[in-house]
């Protein structure tokens, strides 16, 4: 169980409080048979609270001072970065094995599409595959040169 300060832990002090009120408690406050009670539970509570250190004046709790709720500079409705992934012409890999690993590996890359691009590529050099925020636009070009394939990641621009 954990321990107070005082080195008690929680059920010892009840226990110790229970000890103190039976102790404190006179013959009177428990009922015989026949007999009605005397017991008086407010002046024995402080009894206890007192044997064992607690209080009886509740104290505030500390105050928590919140983050503003608004952001306070202006970038915070500013649109992420986005990032193209190109791919690159090889003459190692075949054509039709470019636009298999690109639908497999881009969710969103139809066959056509896929051809389209693979294309583009071996006739200019290289071509965009797609733009994604940074995280994304990485993953995929990890599945391509895992593939064999060239590609890489570059920051769009805004012309």
């Amino acid at each position: 169980e954990p321990q107070a300060r005082d080195g008690c832990s929680p059920s010892m002090k009840f226990l110790l409080a229970a000890l103190v009120v039976l102790v404190a408690a006179p013959a009177a406050a428990f009922s015989l048979p026949g007999k009605p009670a005397a017991f008086r539970p407010a002046a024995s509570s402080q009894l206890a609270r007192r044997a064992v250190g607690m209080s009886s004046v509740v104290e505030r709790p500390p105050e928590i001072k919140l983050a503003p709720a608004e952001p306070s500079n202006d970038q915070a409705n500013a649109r992420g970065k986005k990032y193209k992934l190109l791919l690159f012409n090889d003459s190692v890999n075949k054509r039709e094995f470019v636009a298999r690993v690109l639908v497999a590996t881009i969710p969103e890359m139809t066959e056509p599409k896929a051809y389209t691009v693979m294309q583009q590529a071996h006739t200019s050099g290289f071509a965009v595959c797609g733009v994604w925020v940074y995280e994304l636009a990485e993953a995929y070009c990890d599945g391509l040169t895992s593939q064999g394939l060239t590609a890489a990641v570059t920051e769009e621009s805004d012309d």
